[in-house]
């Protein structure tokens, strides 16, 4: 049987390292170029979905992801009923929701990867592709440098918001929590000095996030008369929303932010991100060109349903009045348990089901699992007489008697 013996990944991010890991738990060798000499320390993602959680714990990660997160939730209250979006609500089954920031789950990520023999170069940009390379992967971001030079188009829609978040020293007094007002949203907390603002008037003037564009901005959002005495690291981002046509041009693929990017509303993109991961490296280790094109027949419609329900969140939040009772409409609705099971197995992911020629109810889906009294596994009760689990975790037979 023909297997994969080398692959590049472009982007040490999570989505490039835990692909890295997956390929050389595989016998893949594997070797990783990321541009950023050292880890940025801007504010990233800071949560894992229970989906994530264990996805990861097969790999057995559970306990380092739980000792490396900085606190764990099933309900994120303030957040959930105050914002009018789908972010926050809590998990129906396994794993609760983990607060985890990127930088910590990337440091746990490349450690993982040097363990397994990894190469990884820092202080790397990539220009040319060589086509005749076994396998190249894009993890590099929305601004993907690999896509661009593999030619795969990324259409969508451009942005019509700015938000930024920051973590800052603040003179005067703004509500925790979400806060619509007349002119946009904002919010403060949960952790000290943490803010965030969005304004609905299309995308920034400028990149530059400097302490008088945050002040700015809070203080048209909030309307307090706030000020910014330091700013310890602040980033700006935008609802442009966008998805490659394809995730694989010959032996160039992508992965996360390269091939899908969208509003963090809801902290979908980095969970979309590793599952990508996770369903790509031991399809890409086995060398199958028509396994390895289940990819994107897979992923590409994940991202897709992602990025619709992103953008309904951001006409959820709008500042104007249809959106404010559109808004009130859906804060009723999801009252509702069966909303709320429906809008929280779409965002965690826990509803998607695959492609197969099983016509068993759960092939396609991820193996359910129950934790066992001692802790050391899970146990699975089907009404057939064997099952096979991918790679992955998720079922793609079943044999009935």
């Amino acid at each position: 049987m023909k297997t994969s013996s080398e692959a590049t990944v472009v982007g040490a991010g999570p989505v490039g390292l835990l692909l890295a890991c997956e390929l050389a738990l595989h016998g893949v060798r594997t070797t990783v170029l990321e541009r950023l000499t050292t880890q940025a320390d801007t504010i990233k993602a800071h949560m894992i979905s229970g989906r994530t959680y264990d996805m990861l714990a097969m790999r057995g990660l559970g306990p380092a992801v739980t000792a490396a997160s900085e606190a764990e939730t099933s309900r994120l209250s303030w957040y959930r009923r105050s914002t009018g979006h789908f972010a926050g609500l809590f998990k129906l089954d396994g794993q609760d929701l983990v607060m985890l920031s990127q930088q910590a789950l990337e440091r746990l990520l490349e450690s993982r990867a040097r363990e397994l023999g990894v190469t990884i170069h820092r202080g790397v940009d990539v220009t040319t592709l060589d086509l005749d390379s076994e396998w190249i992967v894009g993890c590099d971001g929305g601004r993907s440098t690999v896509r661009k030079l593999a030619g795969i188009d990324f259409p969508g829609t451009g942005p019509s918001l700015t938000g930024y978040q920051a973590i800052v020293d603040l003179e005067g007094d703004l509500d925790r929590g979400w806060n619509h007002t007349p002119t946009g949203v904002y919010a403060s907390g949960p952790l000290k000095g943490r803010i965030m603002m969005i304004e609905y008037d299309g995308p920034p003037a400028t990149r530059e996030v400097t302490g008088e564009v945050l002040e700015a901005s809070l203080r048209r959002v909030s309307g307090r008369d706030v000020r910014i005495t330091a700013v310890h690291t602040a980033t700006v981002w935008t609802d442009n929303t966008r998805q490659a046509t394809t995730y694989r041009r010959g032996n160039v693929l992508l992965a996360g932010d390269a091939a899908h990017v969208h509003s963090p509303f809801g902290g979908q993109g980095l969970n979309l991100g590793l599952q990508d991961a996770l369903n790509l490296g031991w399809k890409l280790a086995t060398g199958d060109s028509a396994l390895i094109d289940t990819y994107t027949a897979e992923r590409h419609p994940v991202a897709e349903r992602v990025l619709r329900n992103t953008m309904a969140q951001v006409a959820l939040t709008r500042p104007d009045p249809q959106a404010r009772e559109l808004y009130a409409l859906f804060s009723d609705l999801l009252d509702l348990p069966e909303v709320k099971r429906r809008v929280s197995a779409m965002v965690q992911g826990t509803d998607i089901r695959y492609d197969t020629d099983c016509d068993h109810p759960l092939a396609g889906t991820f193996v359910p699992g129950l934790d066992l009294a001692d802790g050391k596994g899970t146990t699975i009760a089907l009404d057939g007489k064997s099952a096979t689990i991918r790679p992955d975790g998720y079922i793609s037979r079943i044999d009935t008697p």
